[in-house]
């Protein structure tokens, strides 16, 4: 890693209740390639013995520097007090029940030394117990922000970087860290308004290996696979704040592009709300309050108030 030192790199491990796979999340984080870099483990006030497996883990390894919320913060606020407790050039965040190859964050610091202008690096992921990996085609090892944006950060809801990658510091610094309001969305935020002003690193290999093992009693808003409302909210937030930011409204081009994704969103939301009345979900029609913002187009909210008033009328009528 030419330019770099070992000693540059702080990990951030995140985490909350996970004691059934953090010491192998940890394991893996402890064996890589090189060494003399420092682990902050984070625990958000786990209640389910976690903190306790830690501690034990780090009485074994000086590299561990366990802290602890000093309440229940979320995903967003505690990437950001993880990251107030280091001072070294890379921040690598992780979370607590991924699994890291052995050469991550060798990998990872050597694309940030060769690319000084780099503000994060991310790479490509392999899905747990499969063969699956998880691959969008990307330019080279140094990709330009905007095109980051335009091909895959804007376009899609889903997200191509995960919660996991190593950030230049400074750069986490300008733009803030995490904006706490997107809960555990957060990161999603910050890639695009790193990407807005910086090129992205990346590796075309799973270092990562994801896991997403989340125990029966986490909340549903935490788990990959679940939808709601309020995840579709924030989501909607996310990109509409983030495009506000980077078209330029005063040309034909910018406000085009406005009204695109404002269409886009509506669409989105039509569609669950289509989506809900064939397949008979009135739960989703009576709550689709919760996706309104001030973005939505006025076919998209008359058709969401009229679903809502059949559905409760229909409800008065059953009880």
């Amino acid at each position: 890693m030419i330019g770099t030192t070992r000693s540059d790199i702080s990990v951030c491990l995140i985490t909350y209740n996970h004691i059934e796979v953090i010491e192998s999340t940890l394991r893996s984080i402890l064996s890589q390639s090189i060494s003399d870099y420092e682990v902050i483990v984070s625990d958000d006030c786990s209640t389910d013995g976690t903190w306790e497996r830690i501690l034990e883990i780090a009485s074994r390894d000086n590299r561990i520097r366990p802290i602890r919320t000093p309440q229940n913060l979320g995903m967003a606020r505690n990437a950001n007090f993880a990251v107030s407790n280091c001072d070294r050039k890379y921040v690598a965040l992780l979370h607590h029940d991924d699994l890291y190859r052995t050469d991550m964050l060798e990998r990872w610091a050597g694309v940030l030394s060769r690319n000084p202008n780099a503000a994060f690096v991310f790479n490509c992921y392999a899905i747990f117990d499969s063969d699956r990996i998880s691959v969008s085609p990307m330019p080279g090892e140094l990709i330009e922000g905007k095109w980051l944006l335009e091909h895959y950060l804007f376009p899609h809801w889903g997200c191509v970087v995960r919660g996991t990658a190593m950030i230049r510091r400074d750069a986490w610094d300008q733009v803030g860290g995490m904006r706490e309001q997107f809960g555990m969305l957060a990161d999603v935020d910050m890639w695009m308004r790193l990407a807005m002003r910086w090129p992205v690193g990346y590796v075309a290999e799973p270092v990562i290996t994801v896991r997403q093992q989340r125990p029966s009693y986490y909340p549903d808003i935490y788990k990959g696979s679940s939808w709601s409302w309020r995840r579709q909210r924030i989501l909607y937030e996310i990109h509409a704040l983030n495009r506000l930011d980077y078209l330029d409204l005063s040309t034909i081009q910018g406000r085009l592009s406005w009204w695109r994704f404002r269409l886009k969103l509506s669409i989105e939301t039509a569609k669950w709300l289509a989506y809900s009345l064939v397949r008979k979900k009135p739960d989703i029609i009576l709550t689709s309050h919760e996706s309104v913002t001030a973005y939505d187009l006025w076919p998209v909210r008359l058709f969401r108030k009229m679903l809502q008033v059949t559905m409760s009328s229909s409800s008065n009528l059953s009880s």
